[in-house]
């Protein structure tokens, strides 16, 4: 088996390692890895709206009648 370099050589669709630590599947990511911003867009606001609720303004006063 000879290989020539040159323009006739197109590659469509190959696979150059058939394993990649073992694994002969590639690993599926979730909808958090495969959206990283979506998702803490969506945690940044979901904490904002826990900060929003008025009962911390107790646990402040708490805190610092602690120390």
């Amino acid at each position: 088996m000879s290989i020539k370099i040159g323009d006739n050589n197109k590659i469509k669709n190959s696979t150059i390692a058939n394993t990649v630590n073992g694994n002969a599947e590639p690993t599926k990511k979730n909808w958090c890895e495969k959206h990283p911003i979506i998702s803490d867009i969506i945690v940044s606001v979901i904490a904002g709206v826990i900060l929003l609720f008025p009962f911390w303004a107790d646990i402040v006063k708490f805190i610092e009648g602690v120390f």
